[in-house]
């Protein structure tokens, strides 16, 4: 299994003959429920979409130093019957990759041996940003935003690949 790289800035045609229906960037076989990961250096949030896409919610986060992370993952891919993986891209500002998007490329092909499933990369500047956000503005103090912070991030990428994706949706 080969990632591919998901970019929210394609060029788009104005030529009208063309069929939009599907982003060439999409493979066939990605389609919803989606599973969506925040992969960092300790923890890794995750979190799912519906099959209609009307909402994403983070779910949990797994321990990145357990090597047994990717069979979990396996394990909440089963149970919410996702077709296909999103995975945060952390981009440096000037929109290139560094070192924790190496990483982040890294931990993905630890899924390659035990998952068929497509995984594509979404940017995810500020999403961390964004998730933090949102929980302080839910009133939760600073030990429950850390506890939630990595998995509403993983949900906050979700949103943005779907906004970028609407072809998805039914």
């Amino acid at each position: 299994m080969t990632p591919a790289f998901c970019s929210t800035t394609d060029p788009v045609s104005l030529d009208s003959r063309e069929d939009t229906s599907r982003s060439p960037d999409l493979p066939e076989n990605f389609k919803l429920p989606l599973i969506s990961l925040d992969i960092g250096m300790k923890r890794i949030g995750v979190a799912v979409c519906d099959r209609m896409a009307f909402s994403c919610r983070g779910v949990t986060y797994l321990h990145r130093k357990d090597k047994g992370w990717p069979q979990q993952l396996l394990k909440l891919i089963r149970e919410y019957r996702s077709q296909g993986i999103v995975a945060g891209l952390p981009m440096n500002m000037d929109g290139t990759e560094g070192v924790q998007a190496k990483d982040a490329r890294a931990a993905v092909k630890e899924l390659g041996p035990i998952c068929a499933l497509p995984v594509l990369f979404q940017d995810e500047r500020l999403s961390t940003w964004t998730a933090k956000e949102r929980l302080y503005g839910q009133g939760l103090n600073e030990k429950k935003v850390k506890e939630k912070l990595d998995q509403t991030a993983a949900a906050v990428i979700l949103e943005d690949f779907l906004s970028a994706h609407p072809e998805l949706k039914p």
